[in-house]
């Protein structure tokens, strides 16, 4: 396993713990978990090269993605969530990260990421080689009127 290095002491598993502190998705919030390792762990690898990587995920929940991010080897994981249930099902897995997640309760709307990311060193891009990965989960629902409504 070539995540080895990166392994979180033990936890209690996510179920466990969202059914200790009576936790439950949210509709109005559109909240759905992956409790299932082999899942997030395949969404990470999916979004390629997490080794060493900063970065910023909105909407951490119970922190299923989280985790893997971190045994991948994120740096850094920046977690934005406004859910404050959450508080007491992400503070443990941020103690132990050895520092490598900083969670934010508050609205991803409401965040000035530059204020966010001040703290991670800034490359060149050549340094950084050359290359920019940007990737949401974000879904959306919308409306849309047509012009020509149907007879």
């Amino acid at each position: 396993n070539d995540n080895m290095g990166h392994q979180l002491p033990p936890l209690p598993s996510i179920k466990d713990l969202m059914k200790l502190y009576r936790v439950s998705a949210l509709k109005q919030l559109s909240q759905n978990f992956l409790f299932d390792t082999h899942i997030t762990d395949k969404l990470v690898r999916s979004a390629g090269r997490i080794e060493g990587a900063t970065v910023i995920e909105v909407g951490p929940g119970p922190g299923g993605l989280t985790r893997s991010l971190l045994t991948a080897g994120a740096a850094k994981v920046f977690a934005v969530e406004m859910d404050r249930r959450f508080e007491p099902i992400l503070t443990p897995l941020q103690e132990a990260s050895g520092g490598r997640l900083e969670v934010t309760y508050a609205d991803m709307l409401d965040i000035d990421e530059e204020d966010l990311l001040r703290s991670v060193p800034k490359y060149e891009w050549q340094e950084a080689g050359g290359k920019l990965t940007i990737r949401s989960q974000y879904s959306f629902d919308a409306q849309v009127d047509s012009p020509n409504p149907a007879a």
